[in-house]
């Protein structure tokens, strides 16, 4: 692994003190790196240069490309390793924080209550991490773009009936 990054063992040993600090410090990077990524798309979206559905779609190839596949990875080796699992929690839990403060921003001129718009970020969330996880024995684009779609609609729908507005 010091080889393939350039550097010597020992340098490596230096700044990591084992293998599962060197996989957290990966993933915080990563994360880091998607969280600036997605807070840039939600400020388009808020500047009218990108709308909330060309919002989920970037979410959705995220979610279906490289974050995705990466933290999979690392959710499996977590539940085998415990020390790995809860260095990881926070590193999680700040990325989570960041969506959670995208996702208000996005609905908070809404009448939707913070539980639902809460709950509307889990099920979007829960939704694309379930459809990344068929694309690895399911590469059916058509198949995904469709659930995309329908949820599209789901999230269109709860905000015009919690405004008041039936269409």
């Amino acid at each position: 692994m010091a080889e393939r990054a350039g550097l010597s063992r020992g340098v490596l040993n230096h700044h990591f003190a084992s293998k599962e600090d060197l996989v957290v410090h990966s993933v915080e990077e990563l994360l880091h790196s998607y969280t600036e990524e997605i807070r840039a798309l939600a400020a388009e979206v808020r500047d009218g240069r990108l709308s909330f559905d060309g919002f989920l779609d970037r979410l959705w190839e995220m979610f279906s490309g490289r974050l995705f596949l990466i933290t999979l990875e690392h959710i499996t080796e977590a539940r085998h390793n415990d020390a790995l699992r809860q260095s990881m929690v926070p590193v999680v839990r700040e990325f989570h924080a960041a969506l959670d403060e995208t996702w208000r921003n996005f609905f908070g001129r809404s009448h939707l209550s913070d539980g639902e718009i809460e709950t509307a970020l889990s099920a979007t969330l829960c939704l694309l991490r379930g459809m990344g996880v068929q694309t690895v024995l399911r590469d059916d684009p058509a198949y995904h773009a469709r659930l995309l779609t329908w949820w599209k609609g789901q999230l269109a729908l709860l905000v015009r009936l919690r405004d008041g507005r039936p269409d």
